[in-house]
């Protein structure tokens, strides 16, 4: 996991924030006031969003990590009870589709863009009746590509509106072949 810092003076009351979002596939560390609103937070990361090439807009909803409680973007950070160091979710899609390939077999599900990488996993392995051992040996990779993202990555990080979807292939995580 990659975290980049948005390095500032620390001033009294100020927390940190774990930020992940639409078009950003780092996770940023932001240091701010708890007197700010979320909306404040959203300037703030901005020439992310901009080199994200994603839209820093009034139609952002914002979610605390794994959460489908959407938090009022006019309140502030003290107002919403959001302690030092939890993770914030930016994102314009309220839902990501997400699907998920096994054995032939496809399973869908929507969750909202703040769901980790290790819930939908946890999710698709119920779905394909994957337990135990079996569980911990299969991943979730981005179709078409080589791509696994950590278990704490947002699935709506991956993805940017009007796209609100991603597909994985749940694949081994290593595969041994040949005689012992």
């Amino acid at each position: 996991m990659k975290v980049t810092e948005k390095t500032e003076k620390t001033e009294n009351n100020e927390i940190q924030l774990f930020v992940q979002g639409e078009g950003i596939t780092e996770i940023q560390l932001v240091r701010i006031p708890e007197k700010s609103t979320l909306g404040e937070l959203v300037r703030k990361l901005n020439l992310v969003f901009m080199e994200a090439n994603a839209t820093a807009g009034d139609d952002f909803i914002f979610l605390l990590e794994d959460s489908e409680r959407e938090l009022k973007s006019d309140k502030t950070i003290k107002e919403l009870g959001i302690k030092n160091r939890e993770r914030i979710h930016i994102h314009s899609c309220r839902k990501i589709k997400v699907g998920v390939n096994f054995n032939g077999k496809e399973a869908g599900h929507s969750f909202p863009p703040s769901k980790t990488i290790a819930k939908v996993k946890r999710w698709a392995d119920k779905q394909f009746g994957i337990e135990g051992v079996d569980a911990t040996e299969h991943a979730l990779q981005i179709c078409g590509t080589a791509k696994r993202p950590d278990e704490d990555v947002h699935i709506g990080s991956l993805v940017q509106s009007p796209n609100c979807q991603v597909s994985f292939d749940l694949v081994p995580k290593k595969r041994v072949e040949g005689a012992i």
